[in-house]
């Protein structure tokens, strides 16, 4: 195979063939200024690149820059190209920032898409704004009043189905953007192929997520069923009616009200009689969490256990099962009630949603580190090792050589998943594997090996899935230790999850453990004119990369003129004398004038500097008309008609309203004059003195 079919065929990498020449810095950039013309690449992923330095050096290129390139590490690599997790970008205002979000989070998510689609505006709004409505892009803006549980989680009063008031702990979209962007399916179906046109669909509670019910949900994935936590041990078989359910609670001792509205009875019917074979079941973590999916595949039984309770069951094939729980705007529209079990429609369900959950496989299925196994949380994985995390805190460490030879005695029919589960995997075969271990951990070990033989295993120190982007609009605005607090630090890459110096926290309210995932990237935006990037938060600086974007004079070229009036140039003019009288963090942005571009009047560059340009400068000085005009050139102009801002009185009216020695020591009132924002002559003497 020659170099050019062997780099074709890379994954993640796209080579432009044909010869480009090295004039952007930023896109092709010169190799110690001598290649003039080289082959464009857009790459996806690191790994790539990592392909093809190899594939480089097997072809045995005897060239400085393929040396040197393949020294690079893949973390050198990584933070020389790739898009950085934390990012601001700052300017004066109007020079696009928010606008390039777009472009920015696109970047991470969809590169091959941007490159496609460049210079398509609309078409990288569609892509944005569809990314944005499946919750791989979230947008926020911060304010005064923003606080920690606005952004990462706080308390929040709710009713259950019993009318009583409860107080549950809601995320903040930074924790709902961090759980989508770690969450896995941690169990899959493989013929997971459902249609939900014209299904039923019920939302389901399986015990409390860290109370005394925690186990309940293992059990019923472990085991294929879904438990209904009313009804005790009573056995409902014989009732299809609200009465008969309510007469079997009664004969068992239980005291029924009032049947017409008891929800004990409800429960029973709408889990019974109701929910239907092909019926599909989300199972709720909380209000605001979804935690699993599955079908309902078998009709209503009892089957009572030690404590009475979660005895009423029915079998379901488990569709999918996420770890972490995802937020509910993954899927729904509104929060969730507290209601144990009950009817989903739209507009409370997005269909489209659910259809492409169940639809979409998983690229993250492989078993890698930070998979779940049984509620076993893998923590890494060698050639050697796998160690687990159990429920309890402890650590479980299993060679990898008893995992690798349970699949070997799996693929060659000697035992089946089963056996492993029921521990008959040594009465099967005569095996050398520990006894102790085997059978000690057989839910986990199977659902290891059905998880390995179905995905495969990676052995990479993380397994991220999905690339996700939140916005931070105006991020200087808000208090950042308030709103960040201890999560600051965590966002640093290195201390990420997967990453090399990896922290977690004990959340203050959920009180449950929480890293920032390394596959969620936060773009924010700053205004210099509202703060300065000296007045920024120093916790904040040194986790950011801070990019400044300026006004871009190039696009107002495509600006015609306007009666003579040259809009670039008199932009320029008037940041110059912005950046003499005050500061470059306060110059006017390219982007007050772009609606010049469709409309080029007169008329049209007056409305704007009436209600824009004028406002701004008048905020920038205080008020101070006298410098104002002289940023608009106004004491440069021959005569009042040309000038913006003129004196409102004349000398000999100040004399007769106030005498005739307050001309010097007295405040001298200034107005906008209306005649000058229509003259193309008055903006032209902007500039026309100084060029």
């Amino acid at each position: 195979m020659n170099i050019k079919a062997e780099i074709d065929v890379i994954p993640d990498l796209i080579v432009n063939w044909s010869p480009t020449k090295s004039t952007s810095f930023r896109r092709y950039p010169k190799l110690n200024n001598q290649s003039q013309y080289g082959y464009g690449i857009d790459f996806k992923s690191v790994e790539a690149i990592h392909q093809l330095v190899n594939a480089l050096k097997k072809h045995d290129f005897q060239t400085n820059n393929v040396i040197q390139t393949a020294k690079f590490n893949i973390k050198e690599l990584k933070d020389k190209f790739m898009s950085p997790l934390n990012q601001i970008l700052y300017g004066p205002p109007g020079t696009g920032k928010t606008y390039s979000t777009i472009n920015k989070a696109l970047e991470v998510i969809d590169p091959e898409f941007l490159s496609s689609h460049k210079d398509e505006r609309s078409t990288l709004k569609g892509r944005f704004d569809s990314l944005v409505k499946a919750n791989r892009i979230g947008f926020v803006t911060f304010h005064q009043s923003f606080s920690y549980e606005d952004f990462v989680e706080g308390i929040k009063a709710s009713t259950n189905e019993n009318n009583q008031v409860s107080y549950d702990v809601e995320d903040g979209i930074f924790k709902q953007m961090c759980d989508a962007a770690a969450s896995r399916v941690t169990v899959e179906s493989v013929d997971s192929t459902v249609d939900v046109t014209n299904r039923k669909i019920w939302k389901m509670s399986l015990g409390n997520t860290l109370g005394e019910g925690a186990y309940i949900f293992d059990e019923c994935i472990e085991n294929g069923y879904i438990a209904l936590g009313y009804g005790e041990m009573i056995d409902f078989s014989g009732a299809h009616t609200r009465k008969e359910v309510a007469n079997s609670y009664r004969d068992a001792g239980v005291e029924i009200a009032n049947e017409t509205t008891d929800y004990n009875v409800t429960s029973i019917m709408y889990f019974k009689e109701y929910v239907s074979i092909g019926d599909l079941v989300v199972v709720s973590d909380g209000n605001h969490k979804f935690r699993a999916i599955a079908e309902i595949t078998g009709e209503y039984f009892l089957k009572a256990n030690e404590t009475g309770h979660y005895c009423q069951l029915r079998n379901v094939k488990w569709l999918k099962q996420f770890s972490p729980s995802l937020p509910i705007n993954e899927l729904f529209n509104k929060n969730l009630s507290q209601q144990t079990i009950y009817s989903l429609k739209p507009p409370t369900i997005d269909l489209d949603k659910l259809q492409n959950i169940l639809t979409s496989h998983s690229s993250t299925q492989q078993v890698s580190a930070g998979s779940s196994i049984s509620n076993y949380k893998i923590m890494s994985i060698t050639h050697e090792l796998i160690e687990f995390e159990k429920p309890n805190g402890s650590r479980l460490p299993i060679a990898m050589s008893i995992i690798n030879e349970l699949v070997n005695l799996f693929k060659s029919n000697k035992i089946t998943i089963d056996d492993i589960r029921n521990k008959n995997v040594f009465n099967k075969v005569d095996s050398t594997l520990e006894k102790y271990l085997i059978n000690g951990y057989p839910n986990v070990l199977a659902s290891l090996v059905d998880s390995i033989v179905s995905y495969g295993i990676s052995t990479t120190i993380s397994g991220t899935s999905d690339k996700r982007v939140l916005i931070i609009d105006e991020i200087n605005r808000g208090n950042i230790a308030n709103i960040f607090g201890e999560l600051i630090t965590l966002i640093e890459p290195s201390k990420r999850a997967g990453g090399d110096e990896t922290i977690t926290v004990k959340l203050p309210y959920s009180k449950i453990p929480f890293s920032v995932p390394s596959n969620l990237y936060l773009i924010g935006t700053m205004n210099t004119a509202d703060k300065s990037l000296a007045q920024v938060d120093i916790a904040l600086r040194r986790r950011f990369d801070f990019i400044e974007m300026m006004t871009d004079y190039d696009v107002l070229n495509e600006i015609p003129t306007i009666e003579g009036i040259n809009v670039k140039t008199l932009v320029e003019t008037i940041n110059q004398r912005i950046e003499l009288l005050y500061d470059r963090e306060h110059t006017i942005g390219h982007s007050f004038f772009l609606p010049l571009k469709d409309e080029p009047t007169i008329a049209k560059l007056a409305g704007i500097f009436e209600l824009q340009i004028l406002p701004l400068l008048e905020e920038y000085f205080f008020e101070d008309w006298e410098r104002v005009g002289q940023v608009l050139g106004d004491h440069l102009k021959p005569n009042n008609d040309l000038r913006f801002i003129i004196e409102k009185f004349e000398s000999a009216q100040i004399s007769k309203l106030m005498g005739s020695d307050w001309e010097l020591s007295g405040i001298q009132p200034y107005v906008r004059n209306d005649t000058a924002l229509n003259s193309p002559h008055a903006y032209i003497g902007i500039y026309e003195s100084a060029h």
